[in-house]
């Protein structure tokens, strides 16, 4: 006998608040036919408690009667048949699509391997020194909630994935800001988002100039970016996102190895950003409706899964 009701701290009741179950029933269906096994609603809140708490499979076990393989085997078949990456591509866009203004923050942050070396695509980073991996997110800056997200070895350019972000950005989102740190810096990737988004206005400060380089090509490298002191002083909240991200959620602490468990993890600790957002009593019904409506326009969520799942396989899209 397992429990509906989840034990938690009271930062973390959103977990048994009716509108994530309501939320998280629209992707976990019990099967058709055959046998029905055990709630899948209700294990996937079970895999985001062990998150929070950061305890073992074992723990689990041990608290809901139900073996812990059990856990293992669901969320290896959440990563594999892409579930994880397609809940969050869903909650993140009817996040995105209810918001009438985006102030886009586009960073990365640097986790290392649970084994401290090499492993399946982790890479050295030599400014950590470090093997390991990198997750670049666009969030938002009202909503802390992240939009988009990748995750790389961990010696991947900041600028190059950057960029990918934002051509994965789909142009109805109503972007109208965007501040980045110097990582971040070039004239060309600042003139694909200014084409991209006309109206936005970038905050990205410039590097260092070196010193042959010329005052004109200083001025026109600055000149597609805001002078705006307001817009820049927002890119600090993506740093004290990724400290919540790592120390309420404990991203980066699982005892998984490979570049495949390390993105799962990433997209289970998204969801979980969303769902927690989405508990509370002034927004929640918004953001059900703006689902419930995504879901019906495209009739079975399973046809969204399986094209999504046949695009990334055929390498026509990076998320």
């Amino acid at each position: 006998m397992y429990i509906h009701r989840i034990p938690v701290f009271n930062r973390f009741q959103w977990l048994n608040h009716p509108q994530v179950t309501n939320i998280l029933a629209l992707f976990l269906k019990p099967p058709s036919r055959g046998r029905k096994g055990y709630d899948k609603v209700l294990l996937f809140r079970w895999l985001i408690y062990k998150q929070v708490m950061d305890c073992s499979y074992r723990d689990l076990e041990s608290i809901t009667r139900i073996d812990y393989s059990t856990f293992i085997k669901f969320k290896k078949r959440l990563k594999d048949q892409l579930l994880l990456k397609n809940i969050f591509t869903v909650l993140s866009s009817a996040v995105a699509n209810n918001l009438n203004s985006i102030t886009a923050l586009i960073d990365s942050t640097f986790v290392q391997t649970y084994s401290r070396r090499d492993e399946a695509g982790s890479e050295y980073f030599g400014y950590k020194e470090k093997n390991g991996f990198k997750l670049h997110q666009m969030i938002d800056y009202e909503t802390r909630l992240p939009l988009l997200q990748c995750a790389t070895g961990g010696a991947r350019a900041d600028i190059v994935w950057g960029g990918a972000l934002m051509r994965a950005a789909p142009e109805s989102w109503r972007i109208r800001e965007l501040a980045a740190d110097k990582a971040y810096d070039g004239a060309n990737f600042v003139m694909d988002i200014v084409r991209r988004f006309p109206r936005i206005k970038v905050a990205i400060p410039l590097r260092r100039h070196k010193p042959n380089d010329s005052w004109f090509n200083r001025m026109m490298k600055a000149w597609e970016r805001t002078k705006i002191r307001r817009i820049y002083r927002k890119r600090s909240a993506i740093e004290r996102y990724f400290s919540r991200k790592k120390h309420v959620f404990h991203f980066g602490e699982e005892r998984t190895r490979g570049l495949k468990n390390f993105e799962a993890n990433a997209c289970l600790v998204s969801i979980a950003e969303i769902l927690e957002y989405a508990a509370k009593p002034e927004i929640w019904w918004v953001l059900f409706t703006k689902l419930w409506a995504f879901c019906l326009r495209t009739k079975t969520f399973y046809v969204l899964i399986y094209n999504n799942a046949r695009n990334i396989h055929q390498g026509r899209a990076y998320f």
